[in-house]
């Protein structure tokens, strides 16, 4: 069925372009004071057979893919020193300390101690459409953490490659209609007194960077809160989510235009989004007709302010950088009474609680078996846990240390958790590695605000940064255990321990001072069997070859027909495709022919099926399923293109890269093509 367009440029958005080029220009002219660098590369991994991240469903496989995953990098150096600071975002659920790890090991065998563990910042978009299995504390496969890892490492070099001399135009706006508070109940537990200081329940405002060189823009970074599920559990196809649509689009949309380099990159980054929801009807649906559309709104509304973001932004970042990020074991760690407002206290060892199990209602919630809010332990539900789970005990004193948590189960181990504070000239930077709610967000911003002093402006939560360690709620809203609560893992006590941290980073760095990092770094590489991707041969299909067309193109359409080719291909996964395309639809141009669309593009989807796969339904008594094994059948691999408004008319085709693995060889690929077709009218 046609699914709503992106729009290519709304009549705001053409007004933004045509001023950019004498906004950018005007800041052209002031002296650099930073060296500045932007690089992006791919980091897609499998397509099929491989459970989603995002909701723990064992029914939520993906079989293809709707936008490829990126990792956007950014350098910020100052001008006379080496002293840099490298922020990345990844279209990922989370990030691992062992991809930073790795990472690190990478660029320091290229610019030896130029970006190290103290000052490289790796955060998640949070998609909840990208595929798991790049974690070592999970079903690891080590084919999709290198794939992760590489593009990641690239990115960064990008970026180090393209410093030079400019200036960070600092902007801030307002994105309306692009989130709501999916956790009212918990929200208004906080003091009414505190709730009345902001005018709404969640963090509406949108900080933007505008990285500009004498040759223009090289790309703009920006933080807004709200959660990546547009695209629900429904959804089976690997996708960036409107983060992603947003990215994508400024990029197509700017570059080489506008003020902006052929080279520009826009990073739509994550910040204390822990209780907002794109999903604006509070019931895993909206705002638009489907989860596409849905996506593509809620890009659309945080495109259009970074789009004027982009061209009024005009404050300039003046001062140097500094950074301390740091370990802490968060563990059983003493809260003093400043940071608590009770009195000492101290943090639990890690544990789920019932909500956790129930998820967010209004994104699609969880296992049926249990609801947000529930206070009570329910023996039946601890006795299915341990015979699923068999999880590590829970003693009393964990059950009173985390009350008025009911423990679903505990982990097993708990390493040290990065964190950090970083300033550049007026703006602060706050790096967790959690998922930080809007009222969470709001006190660790005046944390570590006061703890730097008048000179800094604006405070920034940087969430997903660096590993991952559930959510971090206020202790008010702890208390009624809605799903941020129960993923909450340390205690009602989380929050105070995070702020006391933070502000002992902040004080450090204000005063100039190192920052006393006791705690041990884990590393898991090498520790983790690692799970193939891929089946072990590709049977040939019965009524064909591969590579052949199973499905041929009409011979013409117009702007709005649905293009829908198909190929028999083997098993994807078997040879991942990092950086290049599955499919090229393209148009002839003379005797050439120019690629006008790929997998990666909004209005494609590809889907590989088997006909004799069968995903069995959802079990609400066994929600840790493990997904059906893959099977050797031929797979058919499915194109759908909306053609959009503004399609050149001409003559098209469509390549398909595809690979097949004969029984006891290695994967080889292959090329197929469809035979032409026209495209009569590119509409309006």
């Amino acid at each position: 069925m046609p699914r709503p367009y992106p729009p290519r440029w709304t009549p705001l958005a053409l007004l933004l372009l045509l001023g950019a080029a004498s906004s950018c220009s005007s800041s052209e002219s002031a002296e650099p004071n930073y060296r500045v660098g932007s690089g992006i590369a791919d980091i897609t991994g499998p397509l099929v057979d491989v459970l989603f991240s995002g909701y723990s469903r064992p029914t939520h496989i993906a079989n293809g893919v709707h936008t490829r995953l990126s990792a956007r990098a950014f350098i910020i150096g100052e001008l006379e020193t080496d002293r840099a600071l490298v922020f990345v975002t990844a279209d990922l659920l989370n990030v691992s300390q062992e991809i930073r790890l790795s990472v690190v090991d990478n660029l320091r065998a290229k610019y030896g101690d130029l970006y190290t563990l103290d000052n490289v910042v790796i955060t998640a978009t949070h998609t909840h459409s990208s595929p798991g299995g790049y974690r070592h504390d999970g079903a690891f496969r080590e084919a999709y953490f290198d794939a992760v890892v590489t593009g990641i490492t690239s990115a960064v070099e990008d970026a180090h490659e393209s410093l030079e001399p400019g200036r960070i135009l600092l902007g801030r706006g307002t994105v309306e209609n692009a989130g709501a508070n999916r956790s009212l109940v918990a929200y208004r537990q906080n003091p009414e007194q505190e709730r009345s200081v902001y005018p709404d329940d969640t963090d509406r405002d949108m900080v933007l960077l505008n990285f500009v060189t004498p040759d223009g823009s090289i790309g703009v970074l920006n933080w807004f809160a709200v959660h990546p599920t547009s695209l629900t559990y429904d959804n089976s196809l690997v996708s960036a989510d409107h983060k992603g649509f947003a990215a994508n689009e400024m990029e197509a949309r700017l570059r080489g235009t506008g003020g902006a380099t052929e080279s520009f990159v826009a990073a739509f980054a994550q910040s204390n989004c822990g209780d907002v929801t794109g999903n604006l009807n509070l019931d895993n649906t909206g705002p638009g007709v489907d989860d596409y559309d849905s996506a593509r709104i809620v890009g659309e509304r945080q495109l259009e302010v970074a789009a004027s973001l982009f061209e009024s932004a005009s404050e300039p970042l003046l001062g140097g950088v500094d950074y301390r990020l740091g370990l802490v074991d968060f563990v059983d760690l003493e809260v003093s009474g400043d940071a608590t407002g009770t009195g000492p206290q101290r943090t639990c060892f890690p544990a789920y609680g019932y909500a956790f199990a129930g998820g967010s209602t209004e994104d699609g919630g969880g296992h049926p078996l249990f609801e947000e809010g529930l206070l009570e332990r329910d023996p039946s539900i601890d006795s299915l846990v341990e015979l699923v789970l068999a999880p590590p005990p829970v003693s009393d004193a964990l059950r009173e240390c985390q009350a008025p948590k009911p423990i679903l189960y505990r982990k097993a181990q708990q390493p040290p958790l990065p964190i950090g504070v970083a300033t550049v000239g007026q703006l602060a930077l706050v790096f967790v590695p959690s998922e930080v709610t809007t009222m969470s967000g709001r006190r660790m911003r005046e944390t570590v605000a006061r703890a730097l002093g008048d000179d800094v402006t604006d405070v920034v939560i940087a969430g997903y940064a660096n590993d991952y360690a559930g959510y971090i709620t206020t202790p008010e809203e702890y208390l009624v255990q809605q799903y941020e609560g129960g993923h909450t893992l340390f205690g009602r006590w989380t929050l105070p321990a995070f702020r006391q941290e933070l502000e002992r980073l902040a004080t450090a760095l204000a005063d100039g001072l190192p920052a006393a990092d006791d705690a041990e770094q884990s590393d898991l590489r090498g520790e983790a069997s690692s799970q193939p991707l891929g089946n072990d041969f590709d049977e040939p299909p019965a009524d064909g070859a591969f590579g052949d067309v199973i499905q041929s193109p009409a011979d013409s359409y117009a702007a709005g027909d649905v293009l829908t080719v198909s190929f028999w291909t083997g098993h994807p996964d078997n040879a991942l495709r990092p950086g290049a395309p599955y499919v090229e639809i393209q148009m002839q141009d003379g005797t050439e022919l120019v690629t006008v669309a790929t997998e990666a593009d909004w209005e494609t989807q590809a889907r590989w099926t088997q006909a004799g796969r069968v995903i069995p339904p959802y079990d609400p008594l066994d929600p840790f399923a493990e997904p059906p094994p893959p099977i050797n059948e031929a797979f058919t691999m499915r194109l759908d293109w909306q053609i959009p408004p503004g399609t050149a008319p001409g003559t098209y085709r469509v390549v398909f890269y595809g690979n097949e693995k004969p029984e006891g060889a290695e994967s080889r690929a292959f090329t197929a093509e469809t035979r032409s077709f026209a495209i009569e009218s590119g509409g309006p």
